[in-house]
């Protein structure tokens, strides 16, 4: 994440066109706005639009606009969302679920940077830088003949890959404390501290919803968890049936330390990968032999 962090600090300050791949609920939309604020264009607008959100018609005169009488309930000319961008930053989310029709109106807005409103002949400039945001694979919706390629090319400038909570994990610790304040913060209230038993069982679920599952799971437990203090069984049993066995840990602490979390984390994968250090340290992120390392620091030669 720090890498990323590092690539969008760099490319914020290009006009490059710029696809945005994850999962869903990744973050793809904060990326996004990073790369805006980042951007010489960040006292202009920034202007997103979600292309699976609305059916094709509609779809094509939010971004383009629309003149006066062009189609029934056109009582007045419409600016569409490239001309209210201009000057600024214009976010496609979903890319992936543009018709052949919208394709063919985003490839010459990115080439000739001009667009026409449905109903009108006369082309009209704008200036507006485009990033787009997918959770699908773009390449085979093109072997599939369902994207066009040579906008898939024109999109495709600078990629950014935004990687899933599942293979990011030693993340979760530091989400769950800015989550925490920041839920305390919205509800007026004390933060509650989680236990080591919950954070375990944070660590030990796949997270398909990614990090805004995490957020929301968090923000339900938090609330209803009695006390001043989150425990597992405040999470649903889908979170806790994956959960590694308990590890020796003291129970004074109000939280539990990294190097806790860390070493129940280690004991976890190595169980899953049936003690495999190689496949252990793949799944980690750390090469061998800092896992060899942390294995003797732990103590979890057996």
């Amino acid at each position: 994440m720090v890498a990323l962090k590092e690539l969008v600090a760099r490319v914020a300050v290009t006009e490059s066109t710029v696809l945005i791949r994850g999962e869903s609920g990744t973050g793809k939309d904060l990326i996004a706005r990073a790369l805006h604020a980042l951007s010489p264009r960040q006292g202009a607008p920034f202007v997103s639009i979600n292309c699976a959100a609305l059916p094709d018609t509609l779809l094509e005169s939010e971004l383009f606009g629309h003149v006066k009488g062009s189609f029934t309930g056109a009582v007045r000319d419409k600016e569409g969302l490239f001309k209210a961008a201009s000057g600024g930053t214009f976010f496609l989310d979903e890319i992936g679920e543009a018709s052949a029709a919208i394709q063919v109106k985003l490839l010459k807005a990115l080439e000739e940077k001009v667009i026409t409103p449905v109903g009108s002949t006369s082309p009209m400039e704008v200036d507006a830088r485009l990033i787009a945001a997918t959770n699908v694979d773009l390449e085979e919706l093109v072997k599939e003949g369902k994207f066009r390629p040579d906008l898939y090319y024109r999109l495709n400038v600078i990629p950014i890959h935004v990687p899933p909570l599942r293979d990011r994990r030693e993340d979760i610790p530091l989400l769950v404390e800015h989550f925490r304040a920041s839920i305390a913060e919205r509800t007026h209230s004390e933060p509650k501290q989680i236990n080591q038993e919950a954070m375990s069982a944070l660590l030990s679920y796949s997270w398909p919803g990614n990090v805004r599952e995490l957020e929301h799971m968090l923000e339900r437990a938090i609330l209803f968890a009695k006390g001043k203090r989150v425990s597992a069984s405040d999470f649903p049993e889908k979170l806790r049936s994956n959960m590694p066995q308990p590890v020796a840990h003291d129970e004074r602490a109000a939280t539990p330390t990294l190097e806790t979390i860390e070493k129940a984390y280690i004991a976890w994968v190595l169980q899953q990968t049936g003690g495999q250090k190689s496949k252990a340290a793949s799944i980690l992120g750390i090469d061998s032999s800092t896992l060899y390392r942390k294995i003797d620091r732990y103590g979890l030669k057996r």
